[in-house]
């Protein structure tokens, strides 16, 4: 028994340490360009838990580095980021298909987020991590909070467009969490937010809706 946790041991040193020296590499060869060292550690940090989760390494993981900074370098914060991804696979010397094949990889088994601005360049959102998505979280839930108790107590159904329309003016405007040209894109955001704890939180809702319109007048 103790000889196999010895080899499960050896294997999972051997794998976390394949791992780091993969990182190792990928750090170099950004550090090929010009490029912040903040933010290369976020698109190493990317890789890393991409890595974790994943049962196969990619056959070429440089594209999926310069994808994960792809992804970092195109936070809402970084609005207006209009390069176009032929430049950017020009400048880093990809091709158009291979960046976005890594991006979908990247996003879909990291759970990102993706919007669009008005003019269709994309942006991206770790909803995992992300100060200032996980604080909008956190208010939305304090504020469906607030909405059910007063429904429940003043009978004063909940409104959930209304809502997210409130929220989301604090977050722009009050808080600027978000760019305020991204009104429309973060306002869907946090809507499905909104009824998505309303579904889950509160199953009875509609249950609820429905005897109040019965008993109440």
């Amino acid at each position: 028994m103790l000889e196999l946790i010895n080899i499960k041991q050896d294997k999972l040193n051997t794998k976390d340490q394949i791992t780091i020296d993969l990182l190792k590499d990928g750090q170099e060869f950004l550090d090929e360009f010009d490029i912040n060292y903040e933010i290369i550690m976020d698109t190493v940090s990317i890789i890393y838990r991409f890595l974790k989760i994943s049962a196969k390494i990619p056959h070429n993981l440089y594209k999926f580095f310069l994808a994960a900074y792809y992804i970092v370098s195109r936070h809402p914060q970084a609005f207006p980021a209009h390069e176009s991804k032929k430049r950017f696979c020009q400048k880093f010397g990809i091709q158009i298909g291979s960046l976005e094949y890594s991006v979908e990889k990247l996003t879909y088994k990291l759970n990102f987020i993706k919007i669009l601005d008005d003019k269709n360049y994309p942006y991206f959102m770790d909803v995992k991590s992300d100060i200032g998505f996980k604080l909008a979280k956190n208010i939305a839930k304090q504020e469906v909070d607030k909405a059910m108790m007063n429904f429940l107590l003043n009978h004063q159904p909940i409104n959930s467009q209304i809502l997210a329309e409130d929220l989301i003016t604090k977050l722009v405007f009050e808080m600027e969490i978000f760019p305020e040209e991204l009104f429309r894109q973060f306002y869907e955001i946090i809507f499905e937010l909104i009824e998505n704890y309303l579904k889950d939180y509160y199953k009875d809702y509609y249950e609820y809706i429905e005897l109040q319109q019965k008993y109440f007048i």
